[in-house]
């Protein structure tokens, strides 16, 4: 009997327009009644899984920042937090300034951006010098993003200097007709599958007892170390070579239908 659940978001629980649908929202609120526990787990800041927990109604405690941070919404309370050390933040912030790449620096609730232009409602402009923000907060996870591959290979450069520091994830999206590389740095012992480890746990969730929902390469952590690893329709080759299980795509409610499965079992 599965005992918990772990879910992704973008790409897993959402679909292309970021929307999570009545049907896969139901079969989650099925599971907590019978005693399951769902936690979103996600690259998102704090805040914006926060907020699309209150819309599926279903998980007490969140994964936020790629692990960086377990969070319990009913305590209000941080149960796990792992930082990255100040001089990094600042590097990498000085030069994405200096270089007219986007840069987010996650920490806890929120996250500080430095393109007002793309700015999300959960995000906010540095009202600060940099130096005295980050005496003042604890930054989960860098963002970088550019359309040039070179500027974030030599981000990637900074970034390895420091043993304590790791890339967490890497991707490509498109804005206004351009590509953009981006990567999520953290700390080294920061991964989903060290959160959920450290969250069940806490739990006294035995990890066999635990399904994991995923469709990148932050998520492989988690789908290995679960009980049941699922992989997404939608997700590449590499995941799905490393999951127990494969199902439908995120358009096609692919969270719905393995819960659906595994309730029938």
């Amino acid at each position: 009997m599965y005992k918990a659940v772990f879910v992704d978001i973008d790409g897993t629980l959402v679909d292309a327009k970021k929307n999570i649908s009545e049907e896969t929202k139901l079969v989650l609120k099925n599971a907590r009644d019978n005693g399951i526990e769902v936690v979103l787990c996600s690259g998102r800041c704090r805040r914006s899984v926060q907020d699309l927990r209150k819309v599926c109604s279903v998980s007490r405690y969140v994964i936020s920042a790629n692990g960086a941070e377990i969070y319990d919404c009913e305590t209000e309370e941080v149960l796990y937090q792992c930082a990255l050390e100040s001089e990094i933040c600042q590097r990498l912030w000085e030069m994405a300034m200096q270089k007219n790449m986007l840069i987010k620096l996650d920490f806890g609730l929120g996250r500080i951006i430095n393109q007002t232009e793309r700015m999300r409602y959960y995000e906010m402009e540095l009202q600060e010098d940099i130096c005295t923000f980050l005496n003042k907060n604890a930054i989960r996870q860098i963002s970088l993003s550019s359309e040039h591959d070179a500027q974030i290979e030599e981000a990637k450069k900074q970034i390895a200097q420091n043993p304590n520091n790791a890339i967490v994830n890497e991707f490509f999206e498109h804005h206004n007709g351009k590509k953009f590389h981006y990567i999520h740095c953290a700390n080294k012992n920061v991964s989903k599958g060290n959160a959920m480890t450290g969250l069940c746990k806490y739990l006294k969730i035995d990890l066999k007892n635990v399904v994991a929902i995923g469709d990148d390469i932050n998520d492989i952590s988690m789908i290995k170390m679960a009980g049941l690893g699922v992989a997404m329709g939608n997700s590449s080759d590499e995941i799905k070579e490393i999951a127990d299980k494969i199902t439908t795509t995120n358009e096609e409610n692919g969270v719905a239908r393995v819960l659906e499965k595994l309730r029938e079992e």
